[in-house]
């Protein structure tokens, strides 16, 4: 720390001395439903890097148990594994890991997805406006994510529904209407996939 403070090492190699280890994640937590313990957390989290105030942020080299880290009073998010020198990105996306685990309720571990990234509220309004056009139609909502899984497969999606081909393409074709979307296009295949993934 002291060749950190005196500007003759970089920050990064001040993470790797104390921490070793190729990657890196950033880890923080919220108090849930009771006073956290604080005392406890550079052994839960194996790093010396730890800041605590009303919540912790800190710096480890391989990831925790974020359910101890639950049972001890803490709702943990870990970023996804970087580099030393990305660190300070990694922590940029902790507002969005920490939002969506308190929307879910449970921790949360970023894979480096667009998930990680859109907050759940975000995800689930942007689900309940592009899928409204089905509502009261869940034959319609399952075939179709029958279909976008099954890469627009006609006999796949049948079987894995267990009807006729003929059923699931006038059931496509129908979403298909109602959404006023064009289902030939990729982008509009993706849009919905992850609108129903949010939903």
């Amino acid at each position: 720390m002291t060749a950190l403070l005196l500007n003759r090492i970089s920050a990064a190699d001040a993470v790797e001395t104390l921490v070793p280890g190729g990657e890196y994640r950033v880890v923080a937590g919220v108090g849930e439903g009771r006073e956290p313990d604080h005392d406890g957390l550079p052994e839960w989290l194996g790093t010396p890097l730890v800041e605590t105030g009303e919540g912790f942020i800190a710096v480890v080299g391989a990831l925790p148990d974020l359910d101890e880290l639950r049972a001890h009073g803490w709702l943990a998010v870990a970023g996804a594994p970087v580099p030393a020198d990305e660190l300070p990105a990694a922590a940029g996306e902790i507002p969005a890991l920490l939002q969506r685990a308190r929307a879910a309720g449970k921790p949360v571990v970023a894979g480096g997805g667009l998930d990680d990234l859109v907050p759940a509220e975000a995800a689930q309004g942007f689900a309940a406006r592009t899928l409204a056009p089905l509502a009261g139609r869940p034959e319609l909502v399952e075939t179709l994510r029958s279909w976008l899984a099954h890469h627009g497969g006609w006999d796949r999606t049948a079987a894995a529904l267990g009807v006729h081909r003929n059923s699931v393409r006038h059931r496509v074709g129908q979403a298909g209407r109602l959404l006023g979307a064009d289902l030939s296009d990729p982008e509009t295949r993706m849009r919905l996939w992850f609108a129903l993934r949010w939903s």
